[in-house]
């Protein structure tokens, strides 16, 4: 724990919102709905929880890594660094009751919803590797910068305690930014597009909860006693209304029935929820096809274009943010060693599209090769070849002549 805590004072709910900057996690944003929206009941949505889903699971599922980088005049030489104490932590045990996919899925998701994703780093004692990370809760925790320009957060427990972490005691990374340390949450710039989805969808639960009809006024000239009213309302709702037998109403008394017809407005309303769900795709940077929702204005070739183009414009900027915020804080600067997720296997196309690639790349056409034999089995998930040809790049048809197989010229 470090830095101090401020005197005790009253503050209105403005003056707060004006201090966090609006985007503290533990706010409510309201809508022109009337439907306040957290990064909790923002799920509640459906588009927005498979929004999500599909940045956090396409992020989650492909291999972790930490790469070693060497130069040897200007070559680069890159290796996999499996023993080393990020790589564990990231791609094997990040704590005592998470995996590797549920600990980067939450994390993901955090960040994606709210203002940003953080997990306490549990160092090992006496030395700078860090033993395990404890994710933080969205909403339990906020972010600000003192005027050394350094960044403090501070974290609320449930005991009704809070802490404050300094940033090299925190493994944080956040979303698009205006001020450089506060992420903009997705949930509160599609704020009024996720309440007027509530709100419809609110709307469409209790239609069906009528029967899927609408109300009727039942009316009588003479005038009824309360009990009177509250008996016919009842029988009536039993006989006709949801889950009643239906059939025909016999009235007597001079009573009338007046139903209330639907609107056009409510003729729309399938409309009006599928542009909401465009609206929320737009917000998460989505297509609408990913959020199961079918796109004929759709012009891409073919289905292995559109999603190279999701993992490039969707994925890829949220892959770039782990890998660059998992190396400032998880192996520090100085250090050749670097964090990267390997979407390569997002990428890939069809066997005969991958067939073709690697023929190519094994110097077909007299080409030289840019692969070995070995680095495309490693790369296809296979055990290599002990053999000393299989770890040595084809030269192809401009192999120099004194080492043609006659040693002529």
């Amino acid at each position: 724990m470090f830095g101090l805590f401020r005197k005790s004072a009253t503050y209105t709910l403005d003056q707060i919102a004006a201090a966090a900057g609006g985007l503290a996690g533990w706010m409510r944003y309201g809508t022109d709905a009337g439907v306040t929206v957290t990064e909790y009941t923002a799920t509640d949505v459906t588009a927005v929880f498979c929004a999500a889903r599909v940045i956090a699971e396409g992020c989650s599922q492909v291999p972790i890594r930490v790469i070693r980088e060497t130069w040897q005049g200007d070559t680069k030489r890159q290796e996999v660094q499996r023993a080393h104490a990020v790589h564990r932590l990231l791609a094997e045990r990040p704590n005592d009751w998470m995996t590797p996919f549920e600990f980067r899925e939450g994390f993901f998701l955090s960040a994606v919803l709210g203002v940003g994703a953080l997990a306490i780093k549990n160092m090992v004692p006496g030395d700078d590797r860090v033993r395990e990370l404890l994710p933080v809760p969205p909403g339990s925790w906020t972010v600000e910068q003192l005027p050394d320009w350094s960044l403090r957060f501070r974290v609320d427990h449930s005991d009704k305690t809070h802490e404050y972490f300094r940033r090299d005691q925190v493994f944080h990374m956040r979303g698009p930014s205006l001020d450089g340390y506060r992420a903009i949450p997705a949930i509160r710039a599609a704020r009024q597009a996720i309440g007027l989805s509530v709100a419809l969808e609110r709307q469409q639960s209790k239609l069906a909860g009528n029967g899927g009809k609408p109300s009727g006024v039942l009316s009588f000239k003479q005038a009824l006693k309360p009990e009177t009213r509250e008996k016919l309302r009842q029988t009536w709702q039993e006989k006709f209304g949801a889950g009643g037998d239906g059939g025909i109403a016999i009235l007597d008394g001079e009573a009338q029935f007046q139903p209330m017809t639907m609107t056009s407005v409510d003729a729309q309303h399938i409309e009006t929820r599928q542009m909401q769900i465009a609206e929320i795709a737009r917000a998460f940077r989505v297509q609408p096809l990913m959020l199961m929702q079918s796109d004929k204005a759709a012009t891409f070739a073919s289905a292995e274009q559109f999603f190279r183009n999701h993992v490039i414009h969707t994925l890829s900027p949220w892959m770039v943010r782990f890998e660059q915020a998992a190396t400032r804080d998880l192996i520090g600067p100085g250090h050749m060693e670097r964090v990267d997720i390997d979407e390569r296997g997002l990428l890939r196309g069809d066997f005969k599209d991958q067939a073709e690639y690697y023929t190519k790349a094994l110097g077909a056409g007299g080409q030289p090769g840019w692969m070995t034999p070995n680095e495309i089995r490693t790369e296809r998930d296979m055990n290599p070849v002990d053999e000393a040809w299989a770890n040595q790049l084809p030269r192809g048809a401009m192999a120099p002549a004194q080492e043609a197989d006659d040693g002529t010229p």
